[in-house]
């Protein structure tokens, strides 16, 4: 459920800032260029139009009528997409972690189905073939989660930091 709600965060948090949004997402790259788009886009405008500067403090009623709407417009749009960009991508996350997740479980599944009454702990440990070659030596399994090829003898994966379903519980 709490990923669930990432999305949604990540586009309020680009409404109030653009490009935070894409930081709580860990979009680091897709932040700074929203960032550098929106403040360069609102900068260019108001440059373009020659938009004084007005002190909110001393009269707010003139401060929200001195910027034109060719101005607030185009920024308030840019803003938008910002915000609709950062919930599409935090969308395209929780669905792939829910795939990870669904291949992870089907391959704990497999693994327990192909130990079957044999495995020491149902499940826990990879299938012989998969990690050991024909001298003994261990070769690399790729992780479920991630697709990269990491050590099965570390029980984790080294580039995502997940555990391996064969990988022994400490509970």
């Amino acid at each position: 459920m709490r990923s669930q709600l990432r999305p949604v965060l990540a586009a309020v948090l680009a409404l109030v800032l653009p490009g935070l949004g894409h930081l709580s997402l860990r979009r680091w790259g897709r932040a700074l260029l929203w960032h550098l788009t929106v403040v360069g886009g609102g900068v260019a405008l108001f440059a373009l139009y020659d938009v004084e500067p007005v002190d909110p403090l001393a009269d707010p009623a003139a401060a929200s009528a001195a910027i034109p709407t060719d101005v607030a417009l185009p920024v308030a749009l840019l803003f938008a997409l910002s915000a609709l960009d950062a919930y599409l991508v935090g969308r395209a996350d929780v669905a792939e972690r829910e795939r990870a997740d669904a291949a992870a479980e089907a391959m704990r599944r497999r693994a327990a189905s192909a130990e079957g009454e044999d495995g020491p702990e149902s499940g826990r440990n990879p299938p012989a073939a998969a990690i050991s070659g024909g001298d003994g030596e261990t070769l690399e399994v790729t992780c479920p989660n991630c697709g990269q090829e990491t050590d099965a003898d570390l029980g984790f994966c080294y580039w995502c930091t997940e555990p391996l379903p064969w990988a022994e519980s400490d509970e």
